[in-house]
Protein backbone atom coordinates (compact mmCIF):
# COMPACT_ATOMS: atom_id res chain seq x y z
CA UNK A 1 0.00 0.00 0.00
CA UNK A 2 1.80 3.22 -1.29
CA UNK A 3 0.84 6.15 0.74
CA UNK A 4 -1.46 4.90 3.14
CA UNK A 5 -4.63 3.02 3.81
CA UNK A 6 -6.77 5.42 3.26
CA UNK A 7 -5.50 7.24 0.43
CA UNK A 8 -5.36 3.81 -1.17
CA UNK A 9 -8.93 3.01 0.05
CA UNK A 10 -10.26 6.42 -1.55
CA UNK A 11 -8.26 5.75 -4.82
CA UNK A 12 -9.41 2.15 -4.93
CA UNK A 13 -13.45 2.93 -4.17
CA UNK A 14 -14.65 6.52 -3.93
CA UNK A 15 -11.76 7.00 -7.29
CA UNK A 16 -13.17 3.81 -9.43
CA UNK A 17 -11.46 3.21 -12.78
CA UNK A 18 -11.81 -0.35 -14.18
CA UNK A 19 -8.67 0.01 -16.04
CA UNK A 20 -6.24 0.32 -12.86
CA UNK A 21 -8.56 -1.08 -9.76
CA UNK A 22 -8.64 -3.96 -7.73
CA UNK A 23 -12.09 -3.05 -6.01
CA UNK A 24 -14.32 -5.10 -8.33
CA UNK A 25 -11.96 -8.04 -8.33
CA UNK A 26 -12.73 -7.81 -4.24
CA UNK A 27 -16.91 -7.09 -4.55
CA UNK A 28 -16.79 -10.45 -7.42
CA UNK A 29 -15.86 -12.76 -4.65
CA UNK A 30 -18.48 -11.20 -2.00
CA UNK A 31 -21.08 -11.19 -4.93
CA UNK A 32 -20.00 -15.13 -5.44
CA UNK A 33 -20.01 -15.96 -1.97
CA UNK A 34 -23.47 -14.83 -1.76
CA UNK A 35 -24.60 -16.34 -5.14
CA UNK A 36 -23.15 -20.02 -2.88
CA UNK A 37 -24.29 -19.31 0.14
CA UNK A 38 -28.08 -18.24 -0.81
CA UNK A 39 -28.35 -21.24 -3.36
CA UNK A 40 -26.42 -24.07 -1.32
CA UNK A 41 -26.95 -23.30 2.83
CA UNK A 42 -30.08 -21.38 2.32
CA UNK A 43 -31.85 -22.77 -0.25
CA UNK A 44 -30.31 -26.02 0.33
CA UNK A 45 -30.04 -26.36 -3.46
CA UNK A 46 -28.28 -30.30 -4.42
CA UNK A 47 -27.08 -29.02 -7.79
CA UNK A 48 -24.31 -28.09 -9.31
CA UNK A 49 -25.85 -25.11 -11.55
CA UNK A 50 -25.16 -22.54 -9.01
CA UNK A 51 -21.34 -23.34 -9.05
CA UNK A 52 -20.80 -23.11 -12.69
CA UNK A 53 -22.70 -20.00 -13.07
CA UNK A 54 -20.81 -17.98 -10.73
CA UNK A 55 -17.76 -19.68 -12.39
CA UNK A 56 -18.74 -19.09 -15.78
CA UNK A 57 -19.70 -14.88 -14.64
CA UNK A 58 -16.31 -14.61 -12.66
CA UNK A 59 -13.79 -16.38 -15.45
CA UNK A 60 -15.75 -14.43 -17.87
CA UNK A 61 -15.16 -10.80 -15.76
CA UNK A 62 -11.52 -11.67 -14.73
CA UNK A 63 -10.55 -12.91 -18.28
CA UNK A 64 -12.56 -9.24 -19.65
CA UNK A 65 -10.48 -7.49 -16.90
CA UNK A 66 -7.13 -8.77 -17.98
CA UNK A 67 -7.00 -7.85 -21.47
CA UNK A 68 -9.13 -4.40 -21.14
CA UNK A 69 -7.46 -3.45 -18.27
CA UNK A 70 -3.80 -2.32 -17.49
CA UNK A 71 -3.44 -4.66 -14.04
CA UNK A 72 0.05 -5.76 -15.90
CA UNK A 73 1.77 -2.43 -15.92
CA UNK A 74 1.38 -2.26 -11.60
CA UNK A 75 3.51 -4.66 -10.81
CA UNK A 76 3.88 -8.07 -9.67
CA UNK A 77 0.31 -7.92 -8.16
CA UNK A 78 -1.20 -6.97 -10.73
CA UNK A 79 -0.67 -10.23 -12.00
CA UNK A 80 -1.16 -12.67 -9.02
CA UNK A 81 -5.14 -11.44 -8.11
CA UNK A 82 -6.53 -11.91 -11.18
CA UNK A 83 -4.66 -15.17 -11.24
CA UNK A 84 -5.05 -16.19 -7.68
CA UNK A 85 -9.10 -15.21 -8.16
CA UNK A 86 -9.46 -17.27 -11.25
CA UNK A 87 -7.27 -20.31 -9.66
CA UNK A 88 -9.70 -20.09 -6.64
CA UNK A 89 -13.00 -20.01 -8.62
CA UNK A 90 -11.74 -23.19 -10.70
CA UNK A 91 -10.94 -24.79 -7.18
CA UNK A 92 -13.82 -24.07 -5.28
CA UNK A 93 -15.86 -25.63 -8.49
CA UNK A 94 -13.66 -28.79 -8.74
CA UNK A 95 -14.24 -28.62 -4.64
CA UNK A 96 -17.96 -28.56 -4.79
CA UNK A 97 -18.47 -31.00 -7.76
CA UNK A 98 -15.88 -34.07 -6.34
CA UNK A 99 -15.89 -33.68 -3.15
CA UNK A 100 -18.65 -31.81 -1.08
CA UNK A 101 -22.23 -32.75 -3.11
CA UNK A 102 -21.38 -36.31 -3.52
CA UNK A 103 -20.96 -36.43 -0.05
CA UNK A 104 -23.81 -34.89 1.34
CA UNK A 105 -25.72 -37.21 -1.20
CA UNK A 106 -24.10 -40.28 0.80
CA UNK A 107 -25.04 -38.72 4.12
CA UNK A 108 -28.43 -38.09 3.31
CA UNK A 109 -28.79 -42.03 2.19
CA UNK A 110 -27.30 -42.78 5.22
CA UNK A 111 -29.68 -40.86 7.55
CA UNK A 112 -32.42 -42.30 5.52
CA UNK A 113 -31.55 -45.94 5.75
CA UNK A 114 -31.25 -45.39 9.25
CA UNK A 115 -34.53 -43.78 9.77
CA UNK A 116 -36.16 -46.93 7.97
CA UNK A 117 -34.35 -49.17 9.73
CA UNK A 118 -35.68 -47.13 13.17
CA UNK A 119 -39.06 -46.97 11.82
CA UNK A 120 -39.08 -50.98 10.86
CA UNK A 121 -37.42 -52.04 13.90
CA UNK A 122 -40.65 -50.10 15.82
CA UNK A 123 -42.91 -52.75 13.92
CA UNK A 124 -41.36 -55.48 14.23
CA UNK A 125 -39.75 -55.60 17.97
CA UNK A 126 -43.23 -54.13 20.23
CA UNK A 127 -41.01 -54.86 23.73
CA UNK A 128 -41.20 -57.25 26.04
CA UNK A 129 -45.03 -57.62 27.81
CA UNK A 130 -45.47 -57.57 31.63
CA UNK A 131 -47.88 -59.73 33.09
CA UNK A 132 -50.44 -57.38 33.57
CA UNK A 133 -50.54 -57.04 29.95
CA UNK A 134 -52.05 -60.05 29.23
CA UNK A 135 -55.94 -60.94 28.66
CA UNK A 136 -58.24 -62.68 31.00
CA UNK A 137 -61.55 -63.60 30.21
CA UNK A 138 -64.31 -62.41 33.83
CA UNK A 139 -65.15 -65.72 33.92
CA UNK A 140 -61.75 -67.65 34.65
CA UNK A 141 -60.47 -67.90 37.89
CA UNK A 142 -57.80 -66.31 39.16
CA UNK A 143 -53.68 -67.34 39.01
CA UNK A 144 -55.03 -70.03 36.41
Amino acid sequence: VKGGIETTLEKEVLQYDYSSSYFDIFLLAVFRFKVLILAYAMCRLRHWWAIAFTTAVTSAFLLAKVIISQLFSQGAFGYVLPIISFILAWIETWFLDFKVLPQEAEEENRLLIAQDASERAALLHPGVLSDGQFYSPPESVAGS
